[in-house]
C-alpha cells in the first residue's frame, strides 16, 4: 500500500487536456514574432494539422513563430466543434464558471504578448466562398478557401493595411491552385461596421481590437485534409515572408508532399524514455504494456496533436481526431537499474538505450544480464529469453505492434530479489502527463509482488 497516496492524486483531481504552445526560431527583438493558431474548433483538421507541421517539420532560420496547434484539444479528440460550446465565440465575454475560461485566458495572454504583432488563425470552412451566388456550395454564405479580415485597416505600427496584405496572400495562393474551383477570395466581414454579433465575439476581432494584425485562413471542408493543409501552408508561408521570417521545411509543398508529412509514422515515448511506441499502421490494440505504479504517467510524442487519453480500463493514443491504437496496461513497479542494454543484431554487438527501435535483417540475441530477465513479446521460450538467437519466423505475429507484423517488443525486468543499484536518471521537463488515471488498489498490490520493469526496446524485422 506504500504507493496508494501518490496514485490517489491522479484519481481524485479532474484535469482538462490543455493546448500546447511551442516556439520555433529566435526573436530578433523587433516585435515581429508571428503567432499561429489552429484547432480552435475541434472539427477542423486542416487547421490543426497545418499548425502542427509548423513545429515538427519547419525550421525557422530567421525570426520566430509561436504556435498553438490544438486550442480545443479535447474537442479535437471528440471530433466536435466544441465540448463546451464554440471556443471562437467567447473572446468578448466569458464567465469564470465556463469550463473554457482558463483556455480563453491563456489564448488572450499569447495574443497580448508585446513581441507578437501578427496573428494567423487557421480554420476549415464550408463549401467555397464566392462573392456572387453560383450554387449551394459556392456562394457568399460559404467560408471555405478564403482569407478573412475583420476590417480593412488596423491601428497598428506594423501590418496596418490588412486588406492589401490579405489580397496579396490570396493572389499568392491562387498561383498554386490544384483545381480552378479551389480559387481563393478575400472576405472582409466588416465586423464592427456591420455589428456582426458572431464575429464581434471571435478571436480575430479581439486581436484587431488590441491593435494587432489578424488574418484567418479558411480551407474548404469539401477538400480532403491534406489539400486543406496544403492551402493553409501556402497562406502561412506568404504571411511569414511578409513578416521577414525565413524558414526551411522537411517536405515539398505539394499535395503529395503534405500528405506524406501528415501520414508519417508517429513516435510516442512513455514514462521518461522507458518505452517507445513506433506507430506505423499500428495494431488496433497493444496489450499488457508495462505501466508504472511508482512514477508519473508521462509521455512525449513526435508532434503536438498526439495525446494519450485514459479510458475505463485502457488508454487511447489519438493523432488529432484519429484513434491510432488502444493500450491495455499491466502495472509494475519500475526500476532504474539500467539505462542501456547490449543486443547482437545480425552477428554484430551494439549498445542501445531504452525506447529505441532496432532494425534486424536476419536475427537478434540479447546477452544475459545478472539479476535481469528478458521477455521477447511474441516469442515463447520460458521466463528468461536471453542468450537465444531469434529470427522473424519464430515470432508469433499476433503480438506485433503493427499490422505489417514486423515490429516486436523486447522487455527487461529486474528480478524481484535482485536488489540492483538504481541509476540516477536525468529528469525531463518538456513532457505531457496522462490525465484522469484510475489505478486500483488491487493492481498496486499485484505489482508489488512482481519483478520490476526496467525498460523496453523495439526490434523491426526487414
Amino acid at each position: 500500500m506504500k504507493f496508494f497516496l501518490s496514485i490517489l492524486f491522479f484519481t481524485n483531481v479532474i484535469f482538462a487536456l490543455e493546448f500546447s504552445v511551442k516556439e520555433n526560431g529566435k526573436s530578433l527583438d523587433d516585435n515581429n514574432t508571428v503567432l499561429i493558431l489552429g484547432g480552435i474548433q475541434g472539427d477542423e483538421p486542416g487547421g490543426f494539422h497545418a499548425a502542427s507541421l509548423l513545429l515538427s517539420d519547419y525550421n525557422i532560420t530567421k525570426g520566430k513563430i509561436i504556435v498553438a496547434p490544438n486550442l480545443a484539444f479535447e474537442s479535437i479528440i471528440a471530433r466536435n466543434r466544441g465540448n463546451f460550446g464554440d471556443l471562437n465565440r467567447k473572446f468578448a465575454h466569458i464567465d469564470e464558471s465556463d469550463p473554457d475560461f482558463q483556455t480563453i485566458e491563456r489564448i488572450k495572454k499569447l495574443i497580448l504578448d508585446p513581441e507578437v504583432n501578427m496573428v494567423i488563425n487557421l480554420h476549415d470552412g464550408s463549401g467555397f466562398y464566392r462573392p456572387k451566388y453560383e450554387n449551394k456550395d459556392k456562394n457568399p454564405n460559404r467560408w471555405g478557401n478564403t482569407s478573412i479580415i475583420d476590417q480593412s485597416e488596423v491601428n497598428s505600427t506594423k501590418y496596418a493595411d490588412l486588406e492589401n496584405i490579405a489580397k496579396e496572400a490570396v493572389e499568392n495562393i491562387n498561383k498554386a491552385l490544384i483545381k480552378e474551383e479551389h480559387q481563393y477570395h478575400l472576405k472582409n466581414t466588416k465586423t464592427q461596421e456591420t455589428n456582426d454579433k458572431d464575429m464581434l465575439k471571435a478571436l480575430t476581432y479581439f486581436v484587431v481590437s488590441n491593435h494587432k494584425a489578424a488574418f484567418a485562413n479558411e480551407a474548404s471542408k469539401n477538400l480532403p485534409t491534406h489539400l486543406r493543409v496544403y492551402y493553409h501552408l501556402l497562406a502561412v508561408e506568404y504571411y511569414l515572408k511578409k513578416a521577414n521570417i525565413e524558414f526551411s521545411r522537411t517536405f515539398d509543398l505539394t499535395p503529395n508532399g503534405v500528405y506524406r508529412a501528415i501520414e508519417k509514422p508517429l513516435e510516442v515515448r512513455l514514462f521518461n524514455d522507458k518505452i517507445l511506441l513506433y506507430l506505423d499502421k499500428p495494431a488496433n490494440a497493444i496489450k499488457f504494456l508495462p505501466f508504472p505504479i511508482n512514477q508519473a504517467l508521462n509521455y512525449e510524442a513526435s508532434n503536438e496533436i498526439t495525446a494519450i487519453v485514459s479510458k475505463a480500463n485502457s488508454f487511447s493514443i489519438n493523432y488529432g481526431n484519429r484513434l491510432q491504437t488502444r493500450l491495455y496496461p499491466e502495472y509494475f513497479e519500475f526500476s532504474n537499474a539500467l539505462d542501456s542494454v547490449e543486443i547482437i543484431v545480425d552477428g554484430k554487438n551494439m549498445q542501445t538505450n531504452f525506447a529505441q527501435k532496432i532494425l534486424v535483417n536476419k536475427n537478434f540475441e540479447i546477452p544475459s544480464i545478472a539479476g535481469v530477465r528478458v521477455n521477447v513479446i511474441g516469442f515463447d521460450r520460458g521466463l528468461d529469453e536471453s542468450d537465444i538467437l531469434i529470427s522473424k519466423n519464430q515470432m508469433q505475429t499476433k503480438y506485433s505492434i503493427d499490422k505489417k507484423r514486423k515490429i516486436y517488443r523486447v522487455e527487461f525486468y529486474e528480478l524481484k530479489n535482485a536488489n540492483l543499484t538504481e541509476q540516477i536518471l536525468e529528469k525531463k521537463t518538456d513532457i505531457k502527463e496522462i490525465k484522469k488515471v484510475n489505478i486500483s488498489v488491487k493492481d498496486i498490490e499485484k505489482a508489488e509482488k512482481k519483478d520490476k520493469f526496467i525498460g523496453m526496446i523495439l526490434v523491426e524485422f526487414q
